[in-house]
């Protein structure tokens, strides 16, 4: 069954985690230290990597659980991996002055390859309610119906325009302007005219599908006669000349031939059971990697689906016998718990009566209720005289000041704990300011200490509680353990929801006995002639309130979606993965930066940094830059986050808006339905295209016609203005020609920008690959180092478009007949005659001098090098002194 796979994974990775955990733990304890900076980042990395390679095992495990119980404890343990792995990426961009960390020297000691350091998911996902979901699709389903409706009345009006006696379109001279009527020399009936067929698309496809399946076995054909041709012709030529070799005798023949039969008999048997395998493991959905399968991600799809559904089938099965029990328990018990909780506050009344002469207050539903007391976290008698002593002294002792006395000296109280704090704040500063210059001077520098961590204890925590109330019950292996749930489990939470339920609930009788007694005691005192306790009230600490996502459904929510979806600002999005972004990791960047280089990322580093922006959008309003050329993967970007947290995608184009729609009234209307809408569909993405465009330093002569400063306007500030901090909204722009803005003003406004990288060498060999796998006819001999080197530099879509374009019919046939060359691929790019190779200099150029962590970078590198020459030139003087000595 596809649970013990899971269940006997999940308990690998918790051993695993325990030791990684432990070796992390040794390193902060030891304060083990590292002279160069290389090796501390080597470490760090080391660690960093093992991690990752927990979280996803830990995630897996969590994403395929079918015990209901379980997924509190498992959730747990996932989050405090994210956090110690946060933790370390904030300590290596501390280390070295960037937010792209190159794993691939660290990884070596750990026996990790860059894939095991690959984030497929992210590990939380905010469910939306299940009306607005409906509502979107809706929304897509009309707009699909809307647009088949018009293309099926167009169709209609073009039938009818068609002449009816068959003659073709210009028949109808006289409409044509450029024609003159008095040299038209009219319709010659006697001729006959050719009537153009008009086909439907499908019939077209069709044709073409048919067409190339002759194609193709055409090719087969050909190639198939030349290679029978090419074998004739060789032994023809060997026999002429007398080189021909002669046959090899009988016995060997023979023997060969049982040899091949049993090698073969092997291979297929083996291949027979490996199939096997695959089709029970597939049944099982268990998840295999051994063989490439294009239809791979969609049966993962599916499968991580079937699982979802499962488990909330069985959460549902749960909460419904849960209900039933809690019902029943009600029914025989809840009168006499009632009463005994009665009894206990009584007793609790008579204690403060004797002891203390008072009967404290009762905590409010707010403030936690009648369980308080129960749970003993009210100060006892004794503790309040003692407290109620103190009042009375500073009461006596500040009986004779004035109220401006008592103020001046609640600030001089509180100007005394602003100067404790800046001291100490003065001498972190102090000791932060000689690190540094101890870092410069090379007789003094200090070397790199592996940082002390408050994370990693948790992790500890988090595995000994699942430990404690899942070791006994997972040692047994039961069924129950691996998939659906125990009741008895969950017998002693239901107890304790029940009982809290019934205290709650005698909270007003016990308020009334509490008055009465008030009233009885303020009795005693008068009668005794004493002064009833008035001790200061205090505000109480509230419990804070856990945020829930109020967002009204508006009545005509439905016709606004629809309108935005037809009208291109609420998307439909391609649902994409993490790994759909291609790219290697940057192998030598770790080596790079040891010899104090430039280092810029590569799409491994970029999936990194964006699985961190993707888990950040439950969490508030997020505001990114992507800047990069055009068709980089800027947008490939925005899909992976839209659909690794299930969001509304909206897009805003200032190119959309036409000129006649740019006013004041429009825009409003417009930004207002998206901001509405985006915040009850939220989690929501708001992807803004060509923000170049509105922060132009000047705009260009050609586009002069756009009101962009009117747009900007509305586009970005009062956009900005409508989302609070707590709203579950990521903006995210795109920016292709950075150096023509505002930069200032533009990276003020999207807090995080992201520069994508180039397409290099890797990448390009990568896309020509994956091509050569997906279309058979491409030969696997095929140049494709020298193909890569030559296309490097064009931007990642065009690369793509292009080579999806080059197989037509035609060339098919082609490649059978003579094959095909690099140097027939590189002719079809060259062949549009326009320029696209990118100039990334400029892009990094405009990065380092205007971003924040672009400066950070360079700042870094630049001390570094002065350090080193510092270190040599100390290192020549200590030489030359061991040579006078």
């Amino acid at each position: 069954m596809p649970c013990d796979y899971y269940f006997k994974k999940w308990k690998c990775t918790l051993k695993n985690l325990t030791k990684i955990v432990e070796l992390d733990l040794e390193y902060q304890e030891t304060k083990i230290h590292d002279k160069q900076i290389c090796d501390a980042v080597q470490r760090l990395s080391g660690m960093l990597g093992s991690y990752i390679l927990c979280y996803n095992d830990a995630l897996d495990c969590l994403q395929h659980n079918l015990q209901v119980q379980k997924t509190e404890y498992i959730a747990n343990v996932v989050e405090k991996i994210v956090l110690r792995i946060l933790e370390l990426k904030h300590q290596l961009t501390k280390l070295e002055g960037t937010p792209f960390q190159f794993l691939s020297n660290g990884l070596i000691q750990g026996k990790l390859t860059p894939f095991n350091t690959e984030f497929f998911n992210i590990p939380a996902k905010y469910e939306r309610p299940e009306v607005i979901q409906l509502a979107i699709e809706a929304a897509f389903r009309r707009v699909e119906e809307l647009k088949r409706a018009e293309t099926k009345s167009y169709d209609n009006s073009e039938n009818d325009q068609i002449p009816r006696d068959g003659l073709s379109e210009n028949v109808n001279w006289w409409d044509d302007e450029t024609i003159n009527a008095t040299e038209h020399k009219g319709i010659n009936v006697t001729e006959v005219y050719d009537v153009e067929e008009k086909l439907s698309e499908e019939t077209l496809k069709r044709r073409e599908i048919i067409a190339l399946i002759q194609t193709h076995e055409r090719t087969r054909q050909v190639v198939r006669i030349n290679t029978q041709q090419k074998q004739k012709r060789e032994i023809w030529e060997k026999e002429l000349k007398g080189i021909l070799k002669p046959q090899a005798p009988f016995d060997l023949r023979e023997r060969s031939a049982k040899l091949i039969q049993r090698v073969l008999r092997y291979y297929f048997e083996l291949k027979r059971k490996r199939l096997r395998d695959c089709k029970r493991d597939e049944l099982l959905n268990i998840k295999f990697y051994d063989t490439i399968n294009t239809e791979q991600p969609e049966i993962d799809k599916q499968v991580a689906s079937d699982y979802y559904k499962l488990s909330k089938k069985y959460v549902q099965q749960r909460d419904i016998i849960c209900s039933r029990y809690k019902q029943n328990y009600l029914k025989k018990n809840g009168d006499d718990i009632a009463e005994e909780f009665r009894g206990y506050i009584r007793d609790w009344f008579q204690k403060w009566y004797r002891e203390a002469k008072f009967f404290y207050d009762i905590p409010k539903e707010n403030q936690g209720g009648p369980i308080v007391i129960f749970k003993e976290e009210l100060p006892s008698p004794l503790e309040w005289l003692d407290d109620y002593k103190a009042y009375l002294e500073t009461k006596k002792a500040n009986k004779n000041k004035t109220a401006l006395q008592l103020k001046w000296e609640k600030e001089a109280g509180k100007e005394e704990e602003m100067m404790l704090k800046r001291e100490e704040l003065i001498k972190k500063k102090s000791e932060a300011a000689l690190l540094k210059k101890m870092m410069k001077n090379p007789t003094l520098h200090p070397g790199y200490h592996y940082p002390f961590s408050k994370k990693t204890n948790n992790i500890l925590t988090a595995i000994q509680n699942y430990y404690n109330h899942w070791s006994e019950i997972d040692d047994g292996e039961a069924n129950e353990a691996k998939e659906k749930f125990i009741l008895n489990i969950d017998e002693e939470h239901l107890f304790m929801e029940t009982k809290f339920e019934i205290c709650n609930s005698i909270i007003t009788d016990m308020m009334e006995e509490l008055k009465l007694l008030k009233n009885s005691l303020k009795i005693e005192y008068e009668r005794n002639e004493e002064e009833i306790p008035n001790p200061k009230k205090e505000k109480a600490k509230r419990k804070k309130k856990e945020r829930k996502v109020k967002a009204k459904i508006r009545d005509d929510l439905q016709d606004i979606l629809t309108d935005l979806a037809n009208n291109g600002y609420l998307k439909e999005y391609p649902k994409m993965n993490f790994a759909d972004f291609i790219g290697d990791v940057n192998y030598a960047g770790a080596d790079l930066r040891c010899e104090l280089l430039s280092t810029v990322p590569f799409g491994g580093e970029i999936r990194a940094v964006w699985w961190e922006r993707c888990r950040e959008v439950i969490h508030g309003f997020r505001r990114i830059l992507l800047v990069g050329p055009r068709e980089s993967g800027k947008t490939t970007l925005v899909h992976i986050m839209a659909t690794v947290n299930d969001t509304a995608l909206y897009e805003l184009d200032p190119f959309k808006i036409e000129v006649e729609n740019t006013n004041t009234e429009y825009l409003q209307e417009l930004i207002n339905s998206v901001v509405s809408c985006a915040k009850i569909t939220q989690p929501s993405i708001i992807h803004i295209r060509y923000v170049e465009r509105l922060f132009y330093t000047k705009v260009p002569t050609e586009e002069e016609y756009k009101n962009f400063d009117l747009i900007k306007k509305f586009f970005v500030r009062k956009l900005f203005k409508m989302i609070k901090k707590q709203d579950n909204i990521t903006i995210i722009g795109i920016c292709t020609e950075p150096w023509m803005t505002k930069s200032k003003q533009m990276i003020k406004t999207f807090k995080y920008v992201l520069l994508l990288p180039e397409t290099n060498y890797s990448t390009v060999y990568l896309i020509l690959r994956n091509w050569a796998l997906n279309n058979r006819t491409v030969p696997h001999n095929l140049d494709f180092q020298s193909l890569a080197r030559v296309l490097r530099g064009y931007p990642f879509g065009y690369i793509v478009k292009k080579l999806d374009n080059f197989l037509t019919a035609k060339r098919i046939v082609h490649i059978a007949a003579y094959g095909l060359s690099s140097r027939d691929v590189y002719n079809f790019f060259l062949e549009d005659g326009n320029d696209y190779m990118i100039n990334y200099e400029k892009y990094l150029k405009w990065y380092n001098d205007k971003t924040h962590w672009g400066q950070l970078e360079n700042k870094c590198l630049k001390e570094r090098r002065e350090f080193k020459i510092q270190v040599q030139k100390w290192n020549e003087k200590m030489l030359k002194k061991k040579k006078n000595t």
